[in-house]
């Protein structure tokens, strides 16, 4: 058993209601819930349970931004795509003419606007 150290503190009247609670909540002692505060005060930052969750939830953050650029290239790389082959696909007639290319945007461009419709009706308003 550890040794321990009749002590005398004065706290708010907030702090005080605070510990009640949470002694009436928990079923355990007052000096227990101070005891643990102390515990987790006196640790190193880096060593808390909330900076443990703040690492993950920054590393979360690092992956998610990861893929979105990830997601992002790819539709763009997509759309290069999409908007070569448009320009390499023959027209009517075997000899490409200056306007391939106009009809080549022009397509491109209801495909970019059918695809955003279906997914989010406000970017084409």
């Amino acid at each position: 058993m550890e040794d321990t150290i009749r002590t005398q503190v004065r706290i708010s009247d907030r702090n005080f209601k605070k510990l009640a609670r949470i002694v009436a909540e928990q079923g355990v002692s007052r000096g227990a819930v101070i005891d643990e505060a102390l515990n987790l005060f006196f640790l190193p930052p880096i060593e808390r349970p909330d900076a443990i969750l703040v690492q993950h939830i920054n590393r979360l953050e690092n992956k998610l931004s990861k893929l979105d650029a990830g997601a992002a290239f790819q539709a763009d790389l997509l759309v290069e795509f999409i908007y070569a082959w448009l320009q390499q696909r023959p027209g009517p007639h075997p000899l490409r003419a200056p306007s391939d290319d106009a009809r080549a945007g022009a397509e491109l461009e209801a495909l970019m606007k059918r695809v955003a419709d279906r997914s989010n009706p406000y970017i084409w308003g």
